[in-house]
């Protein structure tokens, strides 16, 4: 029967109602890594968890599927720098900071549900984020450099370092001198210096608070501190663009630089220079005697001599110091006193006056800081005696005669007007004369040309900027000269300024601060001296034979100059360079010595002749070097010897210990002729050089001490027990003389 209610089938299904709901097994976390190695990996994993109690089953039969994310770029592509985009593990390389630093990375879970089930309930379903720290690489881009300095001298040395994420604000110093931390040196520079010679290591240990490596270190550099030395170098060139010649002296150790007038164009411009330190130096400097008049029957009037003085300055680092030597007119070019009439031909044949002695002078930069005058010509007379000219500060002396010249007048110390005038008292910077009897007056400043007056509007004393190469009046410059602070203008310069006289007879005035001026007549009126001047900057040096440090002629040759090293204690004597006749024959020798120390000593019988600069007093000076001190290390040495001269032969050391040998090395490449050398070799057996102790076996090698001189040799002197060869010291004293031909 039917009862009108439906009846269906009950079937039983698999189909799962309720999708799963997805969470995290695992969450990814931060990571870190450092640009070197540029890698880093994040790992998600996610689950499916189906609602309890639904058909009594509670897994997961469909497919989790994984997708990463970048937060604010989106979902990530496997490619070059990303693997394992749709998985589990996410790897990302070629990390950079900061580019990459502090980004942040998910997991996006999704479902794929099977047959029987449907989609999860929260997909899709995200992972926490994770942060990504790319940890900057910190190096050393310039490491230290090696650095040689003097004693008391600052070193300086440099490192940088980078940083990838160019934190370089966050860096720290700290320098390490020997191992040892130097207090305060936390920048990147360190200046530095030793009070006395020493080898010592440096190196810099930088620090980063997140880079990685944290600390790097620098290489070792090496600060080499050597003893101070009092080096000067000089050039000596003139209207060309070479040098002619160029040279540099220790005058600590290898005594004085001297030099004598050159007329020769391409060599009456010297300049010197300290470039290492400032030098406070002594100079001996002397004005050019005049000119001997002519007569046919050899009677004649004596010329006036040139000034000479003594004086300190102190010589500025890397500093032009200019110096112009006199001669007079007879001798050819450069600073000149008064031309004479017969130098130029228009005299009578049978007499005739001289020509004035040139000045002698130095410029630093612009400015003249001393001068000697030149001596007077003499008349052809024999009682025509030309007036001597003034060291510093020091007048004219007039000629002898009713008609004589004036000698010329100084000014007080530093008040030299910066403007020159000439023979005629004209002024003009193109104004020169060379024909006017009166006395002109040197410029206190150099005008120079009209090259550096107009063309480049220079004024007289000021200097030009930067460091350069010398300029001529014509503006050419000297590739060939060093690079220095300069001043010095080539032209006008107001300094042949000794009065002229183009009269048959009649002698010349010789150039100065204020020049002479010429004789009146001929006959027996000898011309005026010039007069000598100082400056500010220097200061007199009085002793036992100057003392007042100047004096009134003294110099009856070309103009001089000679440069000593100051020492307080010392006497102060004139330094006097052989004359430039060649009586003395100085030679400029290079030595070169190998690992340890000598001196060589001027010996007591040479170092006061009697050369009368005043008469009846010892001059007091050697010709050659005082002495000559090499090593203790390898290097290369200057020095100024006459032939003839006998040196001591000294080592820092007594008593001698036995088995010591010194030797002249024979053999036929150090041969010069019979029985000479240009080397002395000595033994290496324990003996002490310059205060060092030098212990070595006896190997017999003969090369522990090695001197080479390029000109001249040694010669033996019988003093001390001597064979063909060897010199084997009888006492303790180690005192050898040896005889220097040059």
């Amino acid at each position: 029967m039917s009862t009108g209610i439906p009846f269906f089938r009950k079937i039983q299904s698999e189909f799962d109602l309720n999708g799963p709901t997805l969470s995290m097994q695992r969450q990814p976390v931060g990571t870190s890594c450092s640009v070197a190695s540029g890698i880093a990996t994040f790992i998600g994993i996610g689950t499916a968890i189906y609602p309890p109690g639904q058909g009594g089953r509670d897994t997961n039969t469909g497919l989790i599927t994984h997708q990463w994310h970048k937060v604010g770029v989106g979902a990530l592509t496997d490619g070059v720098n990303v693997t394992g985009s749709g998985t589990t593990t996410l790897t990302l390389s070629g990390l950079t900071s900061p580019s990459d630093n502090g980004s942040e990375y998910f997991c996006q879970i999704g479902y794929t549900p099977n047959a029987l089930s449907p989609n999860a309930i929260n997909e899709p379903f995200d992972s926490a984020s994770a942060a990504l720290t790319v940890l900057p690489t910190l190096s050393i881009v310039t490491q230290p450099s090696d650095v040689t300095i003097l004693e008391g001298l600052d070193a300086t040395f440099n490192v940088q370092a980078s940083v990838t994420d160019n934190s370089t604000s966050q860096l720290s110093y700290q320098w390490y001198l020997n191992g040892s931390a130097i207090n305060g040196a936390t920048s990147s520079t360190l200046s530095i210096s030793r009070s006395q010679p020493s080898f010592n290591k440096v190196y810099c240990s930088i620090s980063h608070p997140t880079a990685q490596p944290g600390i790097v270190t620098s290489t070792e550099a090496k600060l080499d501190v050597s003893s101070s030395r009092a080096l000067l170098n000089f050039e000596r060139f003139g209207g060309g663009t070479f040098v002619a010649e160029k040279g540099s002296r220790d005058i600590g150790k290898m005594g004085a630089l001297s030099f004598r007038a050159n007329a020769q164009v391409n060599a009456r411009i010297i300049v010197v220079y300290a470039p290492e330190e400032d030098i406070e130096v002594k100079i001996t400097m002397g004005g050019a005697a005049g000119q001997q008049a002519f007569h046919r029957d050899n009677v004649f009037g004596k010329p006036g001599e040139g000034g000479i003085s003594v004086f300190k300055t102190t010589l500025k680092r890397n500093h032009e110091y200019l110096i112009k030597l006199g001669v007079h007119e007879g001798q050819g070019g450069g600073p000149r006193g008064g031309i004479a009439a017969f130098n130029s031909g228009m005299a009578q044949a049978s007499y005739s006056g001289g020509a004035g002695g040139g000045i002698a002078a130095i410029y630093h930069k612009a400015k003249l800081i001393a001068v000697c005058g030149g001596g007077g010509g003499g008349a052809y007379d024999a009682a025509g005696v030309g007036g001597d000219g003034g060291g510093l500060q020091v007048v004219g002396e007039n000629g002898t005669g009713t008609l004589g010249g004036r000698g010329g007048q100084t000014y007080r110390q530093g008040s030299l007007p910066i403007g020159g005038m000439t023979q005629a008292g004209r002024t003009g910077p193109d104004d020169f004369d060379t024909t006017s009897p009166g006395g002109g007056r040197i410029g206190g400043c150099t005008t120079g040309s009209s090259y550096w007056r107009n063309t480049l509007g220079f004024s007289p004393c000021q200097d030009i900027p930067g460091l350069t190469h010398f300029r001529n009046a014509e503006g050419t410059v000297n590739t060939a000269t060093a690079k220095l602070e300069r001043g010095y203008k080539s032209g006008q310069g107001y300094r042949n300024n000794g009065g002229a006289n183009r009269q048959a007879g009649a002698a010349a005035g010789g150039a100065g601060a204020n020049g002479g001026s010429a004789a009146g007549a001929s006959g027996w009126h000898g011309g005026g001296g010039g007069s000598g001047y100082a400056s500010d900057e220097v200061e007199l040096l009085p002793s036992s034979v100057l003392s007042t440090g100047t004096r009134l002629g003294g110099n009856d040759d070309v103009g001089f100059i000679c440069f000593e090293l100051f020492r307080e204690n010392d006497d102060h004597v004139p330094c006097i360079p052989p004359k430039s006749d060649g009586s003395v024959n100085l030679r400029t020798v290079n030595f070169s010595s190998r690992e340890n120390g000598i001196s060589f000593v001027k010996s007591e019988s040479q170092l006061y002749p009697n050369i009368n600069l005043i008469p009846g007093v010892p001059n007091q000076l050697a010709f050659g070097a005082a002495s000559v001190s090499l090593g203790p290390n390898e290097g290369r040495f200057v020095a100024q010897m006459a032939r003839g001269d006998k040196y001591d032969f000294w080592f820092a050391t007594a008593p001698l210990p036995n088995g010591f040998e010194l030797r002249l090395d024979m053999s036929p490449q150090y041969r010069t002729g019979t029985n000479s050398s240009k080397r002395i070799i000595c033994d290496d057996k324990s003996f002490g050089f310059g205060g060092l102790t030098q212990l070595v076996g006896g190997d017999n090698d003969f090369d522990d001490l090695v001197i080479t001189v390029d000109q001249g040799h040694f010669v033996l002197n019988k003093t001390g027990t001597v064979n063909s060869l060897n010199l084997q010291p009888s006492s303790s004293d180690l005192q050898y003389i040896y005889d220097v031909t040059v």
